[in-house]
């Protein structure tokens, strides 16, 4: 009797597991290691198109705290608490983040109105830059036309021309044709500096404010992210 209540026990533990494991499980989720499972290559893009290349690399649904964990340390930044731009700071505490490589510049916030949204830019000289913008969680694909259909205000211009002067629509490698105007660089006196932030993302509550902290964090903790200026 024993025996056999032994080898019921057995059957249903098996089974159990052999239910999680056939379910899916920890494959249905995105894992940290799967947002920093990338090349050094890959993990450093300094052009608007290779940052693309990247995005679509990376694990699907992806939300916006993977994407910047992917991007390989030390960042250079500028954050700035100023609320004139499509993406604008809320204080201090939650300002506009501004990731710089090179000739590129990515920028996001960690609340407010553009929080879901990856700002794209890429000087094409001290005066004009090419400029994408991505919502997040992203499921497909990203294309060229993507990313600037989500910044088309007409079929003529952008909801960037209300700020950045001299639009056009240029051909960007490889990529497709995007939204080219003025650069309009962040004023200096509003900059928030990283120990700050950095002290801010250790104290940040993951449970109250998921979105801030996955931002603040792959900025500041993962990627060590130190002050820089403006490209040119």
């Amino acid at each position: 009797m024993l025996k056999k209540y032994f080898y019921f026990t057995l059957v249903i533990a098996l089974a159990g597991t052999l239910s999680i494991n056939c379910s899916g499980g920890k494959d249905e989720t995105v894992s940290s290691g799967s947002c920093t499972d990338v090349t050094e290559t890959l993990g450093s893009p300094k052009t608007i198109e290779e940052t693309v290349a990247l995005i679509n690399a990376l694990p699907r649904p992806l939300s916006l705290g993977c994407f910047l964990n992917s991007l390989k340390a030390p960042l250079k930044v500028m954050a700035v608490n100023s609320s004139g731009s499509a993406q604008p700071a809320v204080d201090n505490a939650n300002p506009r983040i501004f990731i710089i490589r090179n000739n590129l510049v990515l920028s996001v916030a960690t609340a407010g109105a553009g929080k879901s949204l990856l700002e794209l830019g890429e000087f094409i000289s001290g005066n004009e830059s090419f400029k994408g913008e991505l919502a997040f969680p992203v499921e497909g694909t990203v294309t060229a036309e993507q990313i600037m259909a989500q910044l088309a205000q007409t079929s003529t211009s952008s909801t960037c021309a209300t700020c950045h002067g001299a639009e056009r629509k240029l051909q960007h490698g490889n990529l497709g044709v995007l939204w080219a105007s003025n650069v309009v660089r962040p004023n200096t006196a509003q900059r928030v500096v990283y120990p700050y932030l950095r002290a801010q993302a250790s104290a940040c509550n993951s449970e109250l404010t998921p979105h801030r902290c996955d931002i603040l964090k792959a900025i500041y903790t993962k990627g060590q992210a130190e002050d820089a200026d403006f490209p040119y």
